[in-house]
């Protein structure tokens, strides 16, 4: 079917295409990239479960990406001192990054940020509607993730 001749796929395509112009993701902190301070938060969320510092491995493993991928941005979190980088201990082979004062106050106030971001849309919507809304961001995610499991399997 084309999509031209279901109004309700074309309206779902248009609202959910003006969530990439709203900036709705856009960083907290100026002079940050989102993916800088996810890494933040995840070293901190590590670190509640491994006080000797975050494993890289670990980190690219919450994101769901590639170690090479998260080195760069580690690389760039240590050069403007919010982390230190440091090879374990028991295995030298293994990276471990810890916050820095400074990076864990950044930390804290991107994650205050993120929380009145989200409090402020929730008493927007309401209780009833901020659930509704959740309860369909659920399965929208998990049509998709079914919908690229499929699309692995036929390629």
């Amino acid at each position: 079917m084309n999509m031209g001749e279901d109004p309700m796929a074309q309206r779902l395509m248009e609202v959910l295409s003006r969530f990439r112009k709203a900036e709705w993701h856009k960083t907290p902190k100026e002079g940050f990239t989102p993916s800088e301070l996810k890494v933040l938060l995840l070293i901190q969320k590590g670190s509640l479960k491994e006080n000797r510092g975050v494993a890289i491995s670990t980190i690219s493993s919450m994101m769901g990406v590639s170690p090479p991928t998260v080195t760069p941005l580690v690389r760039s979190l240590e050069t403007q001192g919010l982390i230190t980088r440091f090879n374990d201990q028991e295995d030298r082979r293994v990276v471990r990054v810890k916050l820095t004062e400074k990076g864990e106050e950044i930390r804290r106030e991107v994650k205050a940020a993120y929380a009145r971001y989200f409090t402020e849309l929730n008493s927007f919507l309401g209780p009833e509607r901020s659930s509704q809304l959740a309860d369909l961001l659920e399965l929208v995610f998990q049509y998709l993730d079914e919908k690229h499991k499929q699309d692995i399997n036929h390629s």
